[in-house]
């Protein structure tokens, strides 16, 4: 009978000892510290809000260590990389991830530039802005982009959505196609270039830099690109109207991860790191979709006054700009073969959301 309760209360102790040792918090056992190397683009400064979550001391970086209890810390370099070869640096994991700006890469990679593609979601920038996170958020896009990112060693983790770059700076009142015609306009991008083509007007390339200067000397008549960038560049001094086009309807860049570096964290840090991807994306939304409301107001009062295309040459200039679609499904580079499946989806998701908000 005692060895009988001997041998009870050593199983109990046992039990206690083994219950002790195990983690606490439900966290791993592994209270290893990460160190993630971070590429921050930092291509415009801190005139925008969504670009300071990258910064030092932001809010991925906060987010990361204080879910992760201290165990991933974020090494954040800003400009280690040029634009042009950030996603072949995290490709390669001479960075962990990275911001990549994708437009930049349309003519290259073109499968991941949807965006750009006129028609799919709102030229307005509020509602476009919502149908965009709508599509970044849908299950099957998301499917697509794995499989797609896996075979150059990347894994999607968040979008940053700039303003639309889908209005004209200029000195026309234009409402009309027939008052593009001719036009020199600047166009950033592969993309929007073949859009500006088919509505009549002849595309330019000119540095960000050079843009105002160029509109006053007459060198061009007009600038393809965001309310938001524009006026921080001047163009809100050298130009009297900003007409919203059907064109470049979305202006995103990619935040990617390493998958070999997100693969060696452990289960509950890769979690963690999704966790506070999702976060961001949701954040970084509202705040554009904010700070472009406001942008409207700074714009106006400046005394550049707003127009749009009248709702017949609208509905003109999105079937006009279809070769864009055509460009984007037929154009040279990876996976061609997936992007029809990956538009339908994107569609899918633009119709799926619509239905939901009634619009």
């Amino acid at each position: 009978m005692l060895n009988k309760k001997m041998n009870w209360l050593v199983g109990i102790v046992c039990a206690l000892m083994l219950t002790a040792a195990l983690p606490s918090d439900g966290l791993s056992e592994d209270k290893k510290v990460y160190t993630l190397k971070f590429a921050w683009n930092d291509i415009w400064g801190p005139k925008f809000r969504a670009s300071q979550i990258y910064r030092p001391g932001g809010e991925m970086q906060r987010m990361l260590h204080e879910r992760s209890g201290g165990r991933i810390q974020l090494e954040i370099i800003p400009r280690m990389f040029s634009t042009g070869d950030m996603f072949a640096a995290v490709a390669r994991g001479k960075a962990d991830a990275g911001d990549i700006a994708m437009p930049y890469l349309s003519g290259t990679y073109p499968i991941w530039n949807w965006g750009e593609i006129p028609g799919i979601v709102s030229e307005d920038p509020v509602e476009g802005l919502a149908e965009e996170l709508a599509v970044y958020q849908d299950p099957e896009v998301m499917k697509i982009y794995d499989e797609t990112l896996k075979k150059y060693n990347l894994k999607f983790w968040f979008v940053t959505q700039w303003d639309p770059a889908n209005g004209i700076w200029s000195n026309k009142d234009i409402t009309t196609l027939d008052q593009l015609q001719g036009m020199k306009i600047r166009v950033g991008g592969y993309l929007p270039t073949q859009g500006v083509k088919a509505l009549g007007a002849s595309p330019i390339t000119i540095a960000g830099s050079e843009l105002a200067p160029a509109m006053m000397a007459g060198t061009i008549d007009g600038v393809l690109t965001s309310l938001g960038y524009g006026y921080s560049i001047g163009l809100a001094t050298v130009a009297k109207n900003f007409t919203i086009t059907p064109l470049s309807p979305t202006w995103t860049a990619v935040t990617l991860l390493n998958e070999k570096s997100f693969n060696a964290l452990p289960a509950d840090l890769q979690e963690v790191v999704m966790e506070v991807g999702r976060e961001l994306q949701q954040m970084v939304s509202l705040s554009t979709t904010a700070e472009y409301v406001m942008s409207l107001d700074t714009v106006d009062m400046s005394g550049v006054k707003r127009t749009r295309l009248n709702k017949a040459d609208l509905a003109k200039a999105v079937e006009g700009a279809a070769v864009v679609e055509k460009e984007w499904l037929e154009a040279d580079g990876p996976w061609k073969e997936e992007r029809p499946k990956l538009l339908k989806a994107v569609k899918s998701a633009v119709t799926e959301y619509r239905n939901f908000t009634g619009k």
